[in-house]
């Protein structure tokens, strides 16, 4: 495990915290030692002031009968001789009263205690015995105490500190270097490292919760860089194929749409490196904050929080990337391949006009499609998309070639044996001597303006050639024009040799 500067920065902070609390520990128990061994002097003197209460009762109880005033005032002096005791004094039931020269009028005081004690004899009350007692505590006793305890009192504190320590180290340092540990390997390798750490706390919690982060990180990185490679992939190859359909005129229309698709891939694969970038610096954040010591429960949250949400947002976009790479793909490599197969007619269409979205979003044109989802054929599909392709980009450079605004219908359905395609749409139209030269080759009303005369004269030939079909059109100036096309449903593999 790497050594860092603020590794132990945590450990620092709890010294620091638990110092002062450990002292006031250790005040309070030397207060709460002396109180109670106050309170066990206390009480031993005042267990000693009652048992000489009572001995000096049965002492005086004799002379008190035979009413020996004398005898009893010798004896009430000679017990006034002791400093802890005020005053003595002897209440009897033949109406006199003895007492030590030593005033029993004294203020109240915290630290004066009344003593009683009944004068019995022969089992019959014949007086009282009251005393003021003085506690005074033995202030050298005390400290002698108070000294004694206090190796004990540190050993305990230092054996409880060691255990914070130890416990703080073991529950909270450990798992959170475990962590930083795994982040550090899956940075490394870019494998999922789980950290080995289970409790019933918010540290288990949290560990649960990185693991599963981790793991989805990674699964995540997995598949986006899965993801990447088959967008690369598909680009390198979209760029072969555009180098080969520009060599031929006839793909000639391929060349934009590209250009299209590289742009529109261009936009999500650059949300997709922002969000990595955002992700890379928020991690950076987050390991600068842990060995700071400031890492909080609720950063570490946001950071779980705002890292799915950039990892949501790559998925996301690398998945559009890779849907259009793969509809293009589709569609391109139809289109270099020379073969049939058996496909969905309505999939197929949809996979072309998704394509072609780069090159309408300059245009208010919209594309309508009407295609029952069970139509399925044998033939050539590469063929139906450049048919499509060039109907589309012809209508929106001639149709749509004075306003930005229109709607194009493409209606496909199965009668018989045979695939009715109707292409429609509310343009410019055509007069009827465009109508009957619009198939010949190199015919064009924008030469110099990009066109190039080819365009339908190859979407003839692919349909009448290579299909097998025919194609009809019809047009009124100023209202539209509408191509009719009749493919079979079945063509056989040999069908273009």
């Amino acid at each position: 495990m790497p050594v860092h500067v603020h590794k132990n920065s945590l450990v620092k902070r709890l010294f620091f915290i638990s110092l002062p609390f450990t002292l006031l520990a250790g005040v309070i128990y030397a207060a709460a030692i002396i109180y109670i061994e106050s309170q066990s002097l206390k009480a031993t003197q005042l267990a000693q002031v009652k048992t000489q209460m009572q001995q000096l009762a049965k002492v005086v109880a004799i002379p008190t009968w035979n009413l020996d005033q004398q005898f009893i005032n010798n004896y009430l002096t000679q017990y006034a001789q002791d400093p802890h005791i005020l005053c003595i004094e002897l209440m009897s039931d033949a109406n006199f009263t003895e007492k030590s020269p030593a005033s029993c009028q004294h203020p109240e005081e915290d630290n004066v205690e009344l003593f009683s004690e009944p004068i019995i004899f022969e089992e019959q009350y014949i007086g009282v015995v009251v005393a003021s007692f003085r506690v005074e505590l033995d202030n050298k006793r005390l400290k002698f105490i108070l000294l004694s305890r206090i190796p004990t009192a540190l050993v305990a504190l230092l054996s409880i500190f060691i255990v914070v320590f130890l416990v703080f180290r073991r529950w909270v340092v450990m798992p959170i270097e475990s962590i930083m540990s795994s982040i550090e390997a899956s940075q490394k390798d870019g494998k999922h490292h789980p950290v080995d750490w289970r409790s019933e706390d918010e540290i288990g919690t949290l560990v649960e919760t990185f693991n599963q982060a981790q793991l989805k990180q990674v699964l995540h990185d997995e598949m986006l860089t899965s993801e990447r490679d088959k967008a690369e992939q598909a680009l390198e190859e979209l760029k072969h194929t555009q180098s080969q359909l520009v060599e031929s005129e006839k793909m000639a229309s391929l060349g934009s749409l590209v250009a299209g698709i590289s742009h529109e891939i261009n936009t999500p694969l650059g949300v997709a490196r922002t969000s990595a970038s955002y992700v890379e610096d928020s991690v950076k954040q987050l390991e600068t904050a842990f060995y700071e010591g400031t890492l909080t429960k609720n950063e570490m949250k946001e950071f779980i929080d705002s890292f799915n949400d950039g990892i949501h947002l790559m998925s996301a976009n690398l998945v559009r990337a890779s849907e259009l790479m793969n509809s293009f793909k589709q569609v391109s490599a139809d289109q270099s391949y020379d073969q049939a197969r058996d496909f969905n007619l309505n999939e197929y269409l949809q996979e072309t006009l998704y394509t072609l979205k780069p090159n309408l979003k300059r245009y208010q044109v919209a594309i309508l499609l009407d295609c029952n989802e069970d139509i399925s054929i044998h033939s050539f599909p590469g063929a139906i998309s450049q048919i499509m392709t060039n109907l589309i980009m012809n209508s929106l450079m001639h149709a749509y070639s004075t306003t930005d605004n229109g709607t194009i219908r493409i209606d496909a359905k199965e009668i018989e044996d045979d695939i009715h395609i109707t292409y429609s749409d509310d343009g410019a139209g055509m007069n009827e001597e465009i109508c009957r030269k619009i198939f010949d080759p190199f015919f064009t009303t924008k030469r110099g303006n990009g066109g190039t005369g080819l365009g339908m004269h190859i979407i003839y030939n692919l349909i009448s050639h290579k299909l097998k079909g025919t194609i009809d059109v019809s047009s009124t100036q100023g209202k539209g024009t509408t191509f009719t096309i009749v493919l079979p449903k079945y063509l056989p593999d040999d069908a273009n040799q």
